[in-house]
């Protein structure tokens, strides 16, 4: 295999961060300080196809973090391509107020989200600092995070996807 020759795997590595245990508990730690400080319902921090990289607090009433972060994710993208047909290269930055809620939704980096959740009785300046302050610290984490070299015990062997189709298909059936 020539040396330039990229496995399935290694792309597939190479497209996502990699996180260790260490990353997400910096992570974890840095937003429960922010949910505490900015007196945030909720934040998670999630990549731009909406899977939950971490999140600290919660919204009582909210029923599926899981459904928020992959709707913020879609609503983000439609919003990258508004940004275009007026001549920018992104926004970066989505700040949506309803009569009770407050949502700002900061693009980290070039594929993360962080995602803060307010009461309407914090108010819009603070949030933008709270979250301008946040973003700051979590890039920190994340830029360390993209360069790290992978520890090659944690790579992914060489029939990862093969086996991985396999165990897919005892728990499903051959779809």
């Amino acid at each position: 295999m020539p040396s330039d020759h990229v496995s399935d795997n290694e792309a597939l590595r190479l497209r996502r961060l990699v996180f260790y245990a260490a990353d997400i508990d910096r992570i974890n730690q840095t937003l429960l300080a922010f949910v505490k400080k900015a007196n945030a319902q909720s934040v998670m921090l999630i990549d731009q196809e909406g899977h939950m990289v971490a999140r600290q607090g919660f919204r009582q009433g909210e029923k599926d973090g899981a459904a928020l972060a992959a709707l913020v994710a879609g609503s983000f993208t439609s919003t990258r391509q508004v940004a275009k047909l007026l001549g920018e290269q992104d926004f970066r930055l989505m700040f949506q107020a309803g009569s009770e809620t407050s949502l700002s939704i900061t693009l980290l980096g070039e594929r993360t989200l962080q995602v803060a959740v307010f009461s309407n009785q914090v108010k819009s300046g603070m949030i933008q600092v709270f979250c301008k302050e946040l973003a700051s610290q979590v890039e920190i984490i994340l830029a360390e995070a993209a360069v790290r070299p992978v520890d090659p015990g944690q790579k992914l062997g060489a029939n990862f996807s093969h086996e991985m189709k396999d165990q897919l298909d005892n728990l499903f059936g051959s779809l």
